[in-house]
């Protein structure tokens, strides 16, 4: 299987010419940029837990070293070298597999869904109360320790991530570290000024959390052709009175689903957003769900339920109320779908070396392989076998194949 991956990392996306383009600032390197990269690239595809774990696959010979090159690093030397790595390369590198994938329909989205629609959401990657970086975000927090109370300094370091919601697989197209003294939604504006550039025609509408609904960031959007769906959460605010005066004198929209009912008050044109300069919309939503759950070795009835309001500035005509719906809970994807099952199951939350351009390094080359080996294993791999087999179960058989493996990466 590995070497069938390998030829479909060749056919589909030309990665070895792709690994050619990138760069470091190294300066008389004996290990190449392609081998330093690689080394990182089949650590997540083969699901390794660390540079260690990598680093005693790289020193079995007729291993890893037939995917990554006659030169192979240490954990010493990786961690440096990405602490020197040039990041645009690979920011292109991530743009081409993504773009690839849309170009070639690899990610499909729900059917008869034409606006393509991704999410903004900031993460914890790790925190520390001993090391640190200039990088470092830091915040004092109260512990318990036996029977006395004392305040710890702990240091950490946060991203923003966007990713396509609503689709197979939930591609994530780029990351940006939040700086020391900033908040996320400033992180979030210089990496939506990049999503523009790179991605422009591939997203429509972006789906917030309620941190974003503030005029500047959202003029960003608007500015940019784009649409956006935020929660809205804060009682005080004037849109919310309004809203909810509003609701008091309108007929909900009643749409039942399986095992949910929705009642839905669609409330456009309101002005009091009036620092965005332009009227919005608002979707409030009472939802009401039944599930089965056991307790106590019995099977009984839960009902859930919850009220939520979204802010968008799209129109009736441009999207109905359960598309505001849907988009608006599909932010949950980079959640469910990303942030979940990176951490848990490809480490993205673990400290492989705690320097800032080197985890930048990391986590786009966790988005390349995350995006590649779901793909394969969605598109290339018979139903028969998808059936009998989880993708994390594949990482296995990938590396049951590396005794075997004859390809030949360029440099």
């Amino acid at each position: 299987m590995l070497r069938r991956f390998g030829a479909y990392l060749e056919k589909i996306f030309g990665l070895a010419s792709w690994v050619d383009t990138l760069k470091d600032e190294r300066i008389g390197a004996q290990i190449p940029t392609a081998s330093l990269w690689l080394s990182v690239f089949w650590m997540f595809a083969l699901r390794l837990e660390s540079f260690n774990a990598l680093e005693q696959e790289l020193r079995r010979p007729g291993r890893l070293g037939k995917l990554i090159g006659r030169r192979t690093p240490s954990a010493d030397a990786l961690g440096y070298g990405l602490g020197k790595f040039s990041l645009e390369p690979l920011r292109e590198l991530l743009r081409h597999h993504n773009r690839t994938a849309w170009r070639k329909k690899a990610i499909q989205g729900r059917r008869g869904e034409f606006f393509r629609v991704i999410a903004l959401d900031g993460h914890e990657l790790f925190w520390s109360t001993a090391r640190c970086c200039e990088k470092c975000l830091v915040r004092d927090v109260e512990v318990k320790i036996q029977t006395e109370t004392r305040m710890e300094r702990q240091y950490y370091h946060r991203v923003v991530a966007a990713q396509w919601v609503g689709v197979t697989p939930p591609g994530i197209l780029d990351i940006e570290p939040i700086q020391p003294g900033e908040g996320e939604v400033v992180a979030a504006g210089r990496l939506w000024e990049r999503l523009v550039r790179d991605y422009g025609r591939l997203m429509d509408v972006v789906s917030l959390d309620a941190i974003y609904l503030e005029a500047p960031f959202l003029k960003k959007v608007l500015n940019a052709g784009k649409h956006f769906v935020v929660v809205m959460k804060q009682e005080a605010r004037d849109l919310y009175q309004d809203a909810q005066q509003l609701r008091a004198v309108q007929a909900p929209q009643v749409i039942q689903e399986p095992g949910k009912t929705s009642r839905i008050w669609d409330l456009p044109t309101l002005t009091t957003f009036s620092t965005l300069g332009q009227t919005v919309r608002v979707v409030w939503a009472e939802e009401r769900t039944e599930r089965t759950k056991i307790l106590g070795g019995r099977k009984q009835q839960i009902v859930d339920e919850k009220t939520w309001i979204w802010v968008t500035d799209m129109t009736a005509a441009q999207a109905s109320v359960s598309g505001i719906q849907r988009w608006g809970h599909d932010r949950w994807d980079v959640e469910n779908r990303g942030f979940n099952e990176l951490a848990t199951h490809w480490q993205m939350d673990h400290c492989f070396v705690h320097d800032a351009r080197a985890i930048e390094v990391i986590l786009l080359t966790l988005a390349v392989a995350f995006l590649t080996t779901y793909l394969f294993f969605e598109r290339n791999l018979k139903p028969e076998l998808r059936r009998a087999m989880t993708r994390l179960a594949m990482a296995g058989r990938l590396m049951e194949g590396l005794g075997s493996v004859a390809l030949q990466p360029s440099g």
